[in-house]
């Protein structure tokens, strides 16, 4: 019996040590690695980002519009944003340990001093910055609902491959982070949440960026875009998302508008790092690396020269609301001015953006050059003329008699002369009919070409989204329009019908269902300028391939009698654009249009299915749904019910019952040797001849006068 207990006594230490020897195997060489990292982790301050120099946008002459300068924001853990449960507990716990008064407190009591302390960062942000509570929280709960959207779509592609995991437990790195929740703090507001907030290690100021543009580039406000908050898509869909310093993250800005959105992959750089151990001893780093210059094809005095003669048009033609011009260098396809009137400031946009949005009549928000869609009117005859040239159906000597109508008592399909009181043009031949803008010719022409063949050869000039290729077409800009020019299978889903022989009138005319933006109408000049087709451009260093194309089916002789009637419309009498646009100094070659629009609806009312204390339907006439929302107190992107048109802009004349025009100008210059493509739209401005010609005249002065020479030569 002695022996056994001895042997059991034995045993034991021999047991227990063998217990340690395993353990401290599986803590220094199994479990060593990952030990050392949490250990090295305790000792480490969280990484700090450096953020990088977006890059510069510069003009054509390489004048800085718009660049980065150094700032701070005040950002927060995600953590915190989130309310995550086991954040909270590990700021607990931290209190416990950093504070002796809270020692020995129960787990509870300590919860709630987190959630105290948590409320009271809020008002502190909202004391300090003068930001709303309001705001403030809403910018917490954007951050939270792309963080989750990105979760979803990530667990949703992991399903898919077969991976089921709890989403619950799907942890993404932006959980980890710290998120911008004021922007570019001034240094007084930085030092106060610094001390107010110090005892909060969720609670940042950090290195950021703020974007700068030149005091007087606001006539580029539409070119040059915005930033905004990254969305949920665009971290989904970023193409250097494997990269943790140069991805998108939830909180972050990026191009969200005009050329800073078209060249974001080269203006955005990427961030560099640094992270210290606890004694503040630097640990490594990485330096950020700033983004890419861009410099634009736009020349900044010509734009602002251009915007200038635009706001004293539409001053000039009341009803007029608003005017567009595109003034674009026809070999290399450089737009030299993109300007929309009526434009805004940066500072306007930030502090009366609720104002510029609801402002339905003149749309200052409205990127007209690129986005606003109208028909035509006349000057897209000298295309007609030239699709009737390519199908055989033109020949140059051939007359077509005008006696101000095409049908005998019809009540339509009349000559522009017809409508003033006058006779018709006579006996019209096709160089005639451009300089005359004679519109029974045109009609007769478009009915022999037919609908289907006009619109196809329109396509050679003006690429939208219909293409005959399937390229994109255009400068890329998100706000660029495609246009209209009617395939037959648009009819039969639009209009629920066939082509009929008065479309092909219509469209020679540009009438219809017909639509292009000034940058398409400018660029379609610039083509019969050329006789080739070229996409635009805007930015001159991004190294785009926009191949040539040429137009083949047009004999040069078509292309030089066009060009001709286009002379002989600004320069010779009886052209429609002599009076109001011929230059001594230059021969310019233009055409004038009038296109027949509709009225603008400037207000409605908005009837949402949501009920009042009565349990009705509550309703508000406002100008935009976000108006009425607004008005009504309702949710942001709530959707009304019913829709009402309540008021439409223009007023027709009381007497003919119609609305002012639209008016256009467009032309090329030098005559013999063309250097330069435009294209004039004021908005409701009547007559293209008296409104849009003295501007377009008024432009090619301003290119002459140019100390860069755009019509020498």
């Amino acid at each position: 019996m002695f022996e056994r207990r001895l042997k059991i006594i034995l045993a034991l230490p021999i047991i227990f040590g063998a217990v340690i020897v395993v353990r401290l195997y599986q803590l220094q060489i199994l479990k060593g690695d990952d030990y050392e990292r949490q250990a090295e982790a305790a000792l480490v301050s969280p990484k700090q980002f450096l953020p990088p120099l977006r890059g510069r946008i510069l003009d054509r002459s390489g004048r800085v519009l718009v660049s980065d300068e150094p700032a701070h924001d005040v950002t927060v853990h995600y953590g915190i944003l989130s309310l995550n449960r086991a954040y909270l507990l590990l700021l607990a716990d931290n209190i416990r340990r950093q504070d002796p008064n809270w020692r020995h407190a129960a787990d509870a009591a300590l919860e709630a001093e987190v959630q105290h302390r948590i409320a009271d960062m809020w008002l502190t942000l909202e004391r300090a910055s003068g930001v709303p509570l309001k705001q403030l929280l809403r910018r917490r709960e954007a951050i939270c609902y792309r963080i989750e959207r990105l979760r979803r779509h990530i667990w949703d592609a992991r399903r898919k491959q077969g991976l089921h995991e709890d989403y619950e437990k799907l942890r993404l790195a932006q959980e980890d982070w710290f998120h911008s929740i004021l922007r570019d703090v001034t240094p007084a507001l930085r030092t106060r949440i610094e001390l107010d907030l110090s005892g909060l290690p969720c609670v940042r100021v950090e290195p950021s960026v703020r974007r700068v543009w030149r005091d007087d580039a606001e006539t580029l406000c539409h070119v040059l875009g915005r930033l905004g908050q990254v969305s949920a898509e665009q971290i989904k869909e970023d193409p250097l998302g494997d990269d943790w310093l140069a991805c998108y993250r939830a909180g972050g800005l990026a191009g969200v508008s005009g050329v800073e959105r078209l060249a974001e992959h080269m203006l955005r750089g990427k961030r560099g790092y640094e992270e210290h151990y606890r004694d503040g001893t630097p640990k490594e780093q990485a330096s950020s690396i700033d983004g890419l210059d861009v410099q634009l094809t736009i020349d900044m005095d010509l734009q602002r020269r251009v915007a200038g003669i635009l706001a004293v048009a539409v001053i000039d033609h009341p009803p007029a609301t608003g005017a567009s011009c595109v003034v674009i260098d026809v070999e290399s396809r450089e737009i030299l001015a993109l300007v929309s009137v009526p434009t805004y400031s940066r500072q306007t946009l930030r502090t009366r953006f609720e104002h510029l949005r609801d402002d339905a009549k003149h749309l200052p928000l409205l990127f007209r050059a690129v986005q606003g869609e109208y028909q035509p009117g006349s000057i897209i005859k000298p295309v007609s003329l030239l699709a009737g040239f390519s199908h055989n159906l033109v020949d140059s000597g051939r007359t077509v008699f005008c006696d101000g109508q095409l049908i005998p008592g019809a009540a339509k399909w009349h000559c522009w002369t017809h409508w003033r009181g006058m006779a018709g043009h006579g006996p019209v031949a096709a160089e005639e009919a451009i300089q005359h803008s004679c519109n029974v010719y045109f009609y007769t022409l478009g009915q022999r070409i037919n609908a289907k063949r006009i619109t196809a050869f329109f396509r050679s000039f003006i690429r939208g989204s219909d293409s005959p290729d399937t390229t994109p077409r255009g400068t890329g800009l998100i706000e660029e329009r495609p246009g209209l020019i009617p395939s037959l299978e648009w009819m039969r889903q639009y209009r629920n019908r066939r082509f009929r022989p008065a479309d092909g009138r219509n469209y020679a005319i540009g009438q219809g269902e017909i639509q292009l933006t000034p940058l398409q109408a400018a660029n379609m000049f610039a083509t019969i300028a050329t006789g080739r087709y070229q996409d635009p451009t805007i930015i001159a260093n991004d190294m785009n391939d926009r191949p040539v194309i040429p137009i083949d089916a047009v004999p040069a002789s078509a292309w030089q009698l066009t060009r001709r009637g286009l002379y002989r419309c600004v320069n010779e009498q009886g052209g429609t654009a002599f009076k109001h646009a011929r230059l001594d100094a230059v021969e310019i070659c233009g055409k004038t249009g009038s296109a027949q629009c509709t009225p603008r609806v400037v207000r409605r009312r908005f009837t949402f299915a949501a009920a009042d204390e009565t349990g009705s339907a509550v309703s508000v006439i406002a100008s935009t749904v976000e108006a009425a929302c607004e008005a009504l107190d309702l949710p942001v992107g709530t959707q009304p019910a019913k829709t009402e048109i309540v008021e439409r802009y223009p007023v027709p004349d009381p007497d003919s019952g119609k609305i002012p025009t639209h008016a256009w100008f467009a032309g090329f210059a030098p005559y013999r040797n063309p250097k330069i493509a435009l294209t004039v739209l004021v908005e409701y401005g009547g007559s293209g001849g008296r409104t849009a010609g003295p501007v377009g005249r008024q432009v090619f002065e301003a290119l002459l006068e140019s100390p860069r020479g755009y019509l020498e030569g």
